[in-house]
């Protein structure tokens, strides 16, 4: 056998494999699709997530035109939620050892026990239509300032009492410079079930309206500073709403009727003057 043929052709075969290899290592591969870009996320308003309650819808509520350009507004909302000048709540006394429960507890809760502490104490004893003011540690409750009106013994809570409430608050409130009020009764809330809550609504508000439009006569004649409420909230809660509402309404517009009635005489000798405060 002629072993330097043989060597060629083994010499030839391997340069034929060598080539096909090479090719084989340099044939373009069958690309891929690119992977689709991910969705950029969806813009919020601010750099971290909003809590829960801001994704919400706002709670039920019925506006009401009273005079002096003053709305009154009944709102399904619990007393420590109403980011207001003012939050106004009532009290029994000590005596009537009147159970808290719902929106009280929560109250009484977020003020570290103040609530029950003051009243037991004796240091607000809670005499009708007696009054104690407190500015709230910072965000315990969303109010600035909270306002108790005491109730005295529940045994002689009246629908009467809470018109005189209604006042007493109004006339706080212009006292304060608070341009926005908020009312709670706090009745059910502190177990107390005599008086119907939507009867309790229309007294409290009609009160509040009359004993307004008092401070606006004063103002316009110059017998006070000018000062103008800008809103009065009634808030109730979610299984009495609608009663309340039901009962206010008709109450504003009464007490829009004795307004209108009641006599233009000054109070005092000047009366009022051009380019005075109008509320």
């Amino acid at each position: 056998m002629d072993y330097p043929l043989k060597r060629c052709r083994a010499a030839l075969i391997a340069a034929c494999l060598a080539v096909v290899t090479a090719g084989c290592a340099s044939a373009p591969t069958t690309p891929t699709a690119p992977a689709a870009p991910a969705a950029p996320a969806a813009p919020s308003r601010d750099s971290e997530a909003q809590p829960a309650k801001d994704r919400t819808t706002a709670p039920p509520q019925a506006t009401f035109a009273a005079p002096h350009g003053l709305p009154v507004t009944v709102k399904e909302i619990g007393p420590a939620e109403e980011a207001v000048d003012l939050q106004v709540v009532t009290l029994f006394n000590q005596a009537s050892k009147q159970k808290f429960v719902e929106s009280m507890t929560d109250l009484d809760s977020r003020l570290g026990g103040f609530v029950t502490k003051v009243r037991d104490s004796g240091q607000f004893q809670a005499n009708a239509l007696d009054t104690l003011l407190i500015t709230p540690p910072p965000g315990a409750i969303a109010a600035r300032r909270l306002l108790f009106v005491g109730l005295g013994d529940s045994s002689k809570a009246s629908l009467d009492l809470m018109n005189k409430v209604g006042t007493v608050v109004a006339r706080e409130a212009v006292r304060l410079r608070a341009p926005t009020v908020a009312f709670a009764p706090t009745l059910r809330d502190q177990s107390f079930d005599k008086l119907d809550t939507g009867q309790v609504g229309a007294e409290f508000i009609t009160g509040a309206i009359l004993g307004y439009d008092t401070e606006a006569r004063l103002q316009q004649q110059d017998l006070d500073p000018c000062f103008a409420l800008k809103h009065l909230y009634y808030e109730a809660g979610a299984s009495y709403f609608s009663d309340v509402v039901e009962k206010v309404g008709p109450a504003v517009q009464k007490a829009v009727a004795q307004v209108s009635s009641r006599s233009d005489q000054p109070f005092g000798k000047s009366g009022p003057k051009a380019g005075t405060c109008h509320t």
